[in-house]
């Protein structure tokens, strides 16, 4: 039988740091996930990285995107930048994501800041930025690519490397999933929309708006961050020459959650047989994880 970690986070989530989930939309949550957990994932995710199918290209499909770029420069640029990766789903390959997304901390951090008895995996995806890769994460906001609704539905971002504005940290716009708008998903790496989505257009949101209220965190293995499903939030390019960002992030929905089909948001295979109104109930593909 695999042993894993422990199931108790290293410290319990502040009063505070609930109340800051609730009126920002997103909280900081410093030294609570014991490094043994990042080590396993970066155990399997180098494996992983053996296997080009295992991961889309962001920056292919930023380059295929952007039509405008002089096609002799772009493949210079290629040349010279790193990737934008991303991977999805890996809980249901990897005995140690799937460890991390069901029988880790997480589950019982997340309920406690969404105030839930019950909480759900929705799914786990991977996002590295390579040395050098110049693509931003477009502006966006979760909730649009899920088939979910409800208040109780957030996301779960773990970093496996140190995390600043250097290498591409996250930036969230304050208190943006108060307004309860659902915005068209995007391409991630192009403001651009995806085709038969619906929704209001997003605005066009730069990283470093001094303007906006922005917020940004500096992270480390160890930390998680954790953010509304309706909070807009973007990142940067990975400037350094020689540092990656890889994050994992893990999605959840808790005790109000229902199924809300999308139209042109991408499908599991378990979405097929499930109706608008649905309510979310234990399941292989979307199985109960607290509660």
């Amino acid at each position: 039988m695999d042993s894993f970690p422990s199931s108790d986070p290293m410290r319990s989530v502040t009063q505070a740091e609930v109340s800051s989930f609730a009126s920002d939309g997103v909280v900081h949550l410093p030294d609570i996930v014991k490094k043994d957990w990042i080590e396993l994932l970066d155990s399997s995710l180098e494996k992983m990285l053996n296997d080009p199918k295992m991961f889309a290209d962001l920056t292919a499909l930023s380059n295929d995107l952007n039509e405008t770029q002089d096609l002799l420069a772009l493949k210079e640029n290629e040349m010279k930048s790193g990737r934008f990766l991303s991977g999805i789903d890996h809980w249901k390959e990897d005995k140690n994501f799937a460890a991390f997304a069901k029988v880790s901390p997480l589950p019982s951090i997340v309920a406690k800041l969404m105030n839930s008895k019950r909480v759900y995996l929705y799914e786990d995806s991977v996002l590295i930025k390579e040395p050098g890769t110049t693509e931003e994460t477009a502006f966006h906001q979760d909730l649009g690519y899920f088939h979910l609704t409800g208040e109780s539905i957030c996301t779960v971002w773990a970093p496996l490397d140190d995390v600043d504005s250097e290498t591409g940290s996250v930036v969230y716009l304050r208190s943006s999933h108060k307004n309860k708008k659902v915005f068209k998903p995007n391409w991630f790496v192009a403001n651009e929309p995806l085709p038969d989505t619906k929704g209001k257009y997003l605005p066009n949101i730069e990283i470093d708006d001094k303007k906006l209220d922005l917020l940004r965190f500096d992270t480390k293995p160890g930390d998680l961050v954790v953010h509304h499903a309706l909070t807009l939030h973007g990142a940067g390019a990975n400037s350094s020459a020689t540092r990656q960002r890889r994050a994992v992030s893990v999605r959840y929905c808790g005790d109000d959650s229902t199924y809300k089909i999308r139209s042109g948001a991408p499908k599991k295979p378990h979405h097929e047989n499930i109706r608008t109104g649905d309510p979310v109930v234990d399941h292989p593909d979307c199985p109960l994880v607290w509660g």
